[in-house]
């Protein structure tokens, strides 16, 4: 039987393949040149987990936009959404970089997040 706390998401990753998605933590802000606050980041990290696509039949239900393309990141790590006033984490996959834009959290509880990102357009310089 499975309890708050026994970390399911770690026995799962134990059964099935992980990906290497590499992870630039929410720095701050600060001014550009022309005086607008933008994001810092630290340097990226590698971190494991599993990511996978939100099939496209539930774009609707989650009131997600057509346009744009969503993941799930399922991982051990305390990744970073949009919250009012700070910005968020950001993660790279197969040289595409995601910014994550919510998450459920279980990581108070079980130690894991299952993260949904979305896909920079136009895609910044790595």
């Amino acid at each position: 039987m499975t309890v708050p706390g026994s970390n399911l998401l770690a026995q799962a990753l134990g059964v099935i393949a992980s990906q290497v998605i590499s992870f630039y933590k929410y720095n701050g802000r600060t001014s550009n040149t022309v005086g607008q606050y933008v994001s810092v980041y630290l340097a990226p990290v590698d971190i494991r987990g599993s990511f996978q696509p939100v099939p496209k039949n539930l774009y609707m239900a989650y009131g997600l936009d057509l346009q744009k393309d969503y993941y799930t990141f399922y991982t051990l790590n305390d990744l970073l959404d949009i919250n009012r006033d700070v910005s968020n984490d950001q993660i790279v996959f197969n040289n595409v970089r995601f910014q994550c834009e919510s998450n459920v959290e279980w990581f108070s509880l079980d130690k894991w997040k299952a993260v949904l990102c979305c896909r920079l357009r136009p895609e910044p310089v790595l």
